[in-house]
């Protein structure tokens, strides 16, 4: 029963995503305490079987929300290079109106493109991340 506790708790806390890493963490510890009392219950218990039934679904749950959590983190971070190398983008035009080396502004903006792919949909990055990436492919598209 307690294990039923803590699977509900894990299945509404993940509920409407996107998460955030922290949201998903939780997640995975509500999962991996119903688990655990579910690893609890003896082969001589009469809902033995049951429990078994039920860990086999609770560590399905357990490594799909992992993969979610690992996919949040890894956008998260997929973006924060980005958002550096965008900022790095823009440091390296040229404010007295000499031109830009051109080779190296596409260079960059695709760079910028492909780390921004990187971000992947459903995470909390996903939004900014497609925006930045329309707005890159502009920029990249105005110099070609």
């Amino acid at each position: 029963e307690a294990a039923k506790q803590f699977a509900m708790q894990a299945a509404v806390l993940s509920q409407n995503p996107p998460h955030d890493a922290t949201t998903w963490q939780e997640v995975v510890k509500l999962w991996e305490e119903a688990i655990a009392r579910l690893e609890e219950i003896a082969s001589d218990n009469p809902g033995y079987l049951e429990a078994q039934s039920k860990l086999a679904q609770y560590k399905t749950n357990l490594a799909q929300v992992q993969i979610r959590l690992q996919a949040e983190l890894d956008s998260v971070e997929a973006l924060e290079v980005a958002q550096r190398q965008i900022e790095q983008f823009i440091a390296s035009i040229p404010q007295d109106g000499s031109p830009a080396d051109r080779n190296f502004l596409l260079s960059e903006l695709q760079s910028i493109i492909n780390q921004l792919s990187k971000v992947k949909p459903g995470t909390t990055a996903s939004q900014e991340a497609q925006q930045l990436q329309q707005f890159a492919q502009g920029k990249l598209q105005e110099l070609q």
